[in-house]
C-alpha cells in the first residue's frame, strides 16, 4: 500500500488531531458524512474563491479521515516538490491531453477498489461562469457518482451535500448544481460567478 499524507501511520492521526484544533479556533465545522458504502466517486467542491479554500479542505479532509487524489500539472512535479505532491495524492497530469486524461482517470476507477478525486468545476479562483465539464465526464466514463461539497463562509461550514448520479445530459446536471451552490458564498464572494 502506498501511502498518503491522510494515510501514513501516526501522522495521519496526529494530523487529525491538529486539524480539529485548528477549525475549532478559526470557528469553521465540518457538516455531514463521507458516504459509507461508496468508496469510488468523484468530489466536486465550490465556490472556489480563494487560495485558503485548499487549508480549509485540507483541515476538512483530514477531520472526515477521507484519503483523495487531486490533478495538478505535470510541470510541478520537479525534486522534492514532485515527492510532496505525491505524498499529498497529486496525480500528475498534462493539461493539452484532455480526451486521454479522461479515459486515464477512469482507469485508476477501475483499478482500485476505493478511489476519491477532488475536482473543483470552476477550474479557477476567479470568477468564472462556464464551469470545466471534466468532472463529470470522468464520472459518467468511470461510471461513479459526484459527491457534492461545499465550502461556505456565512455559516463557516465545509459541508457533504451528498451524492448526485451523473445523467446523460452534462448541461442539465451543471445547472442543477450551480443553483445548488449558488446558494453558497465562498470565502471571497466577488470571485464566484452564478
Amino acid at each position: 500500500m502506498k501511502y498518503t499524507l491522510f494515510s501514513t501511520p501516526i501522522l495521519s492521526p496526529i494530523l487529525r488531531i491538529i486539524s480539529r484544533g485548528i477549525l475549532k479556533v478559526i470557528r469553521w465545522r465540518v457538516s455531514g458524512s463521507l458516504p459509507e458504502d461508496q468508496k469510488k466517486y468523484v468530489l466536486i467542491v465550490a465556490p472556489h474563491t480563494s487560495n485558503w479554500d485548499f487549508i480549509l479542505f485540507v483541515l476538512a479532509v483530514s477531520v472526515l479521515r477521507l484519503k483523495p487524489s487531486v490533478l495538478i500539472k505535470s510541470t510541478l512535479f520537479v525534486g522534492p516538490l514532485g515527492w510532496f505532491l505525491r505524498y499529498c495524492g497529486a496525480i500528475p497530469v498534462n493539461r493539452k491531453q484532455a480526451s486521454s486524461l479522461v479515459n486515464y482517470i477512469a482507469g485508476i476507477y477501475q483499478e482500485r477498489e476505493e478511489f476519491v478525486l477532488i475536482i473543483t468545476p470552476e477550474g479557477t479562483r476567479s470568477p468564472n461562469a462556464n464551469w470545466k465539464r471534466g468532472f463529470h465526464y470522468v464520472a459518467t466514463t468511470a461510471e461513479v457518482p459526484i459527491l457534492v461539497v461545499y465550502v461556505d463562509s456565512v455559516t463557516r461550514t465545509i459541508g457533504i451535500e451528498g451524492l448526485m448520479e451523473p445523467t446523460g445530459d452534462v448541461d442539465t446536471d451543471l445547472r442543477e448544481l450551480k443553483t445548488f451552490f449558488d446558494t453558497k458564498s465562498g470565502l471571497k464572494p466577488e470571485n464566484y460567478a452564478s
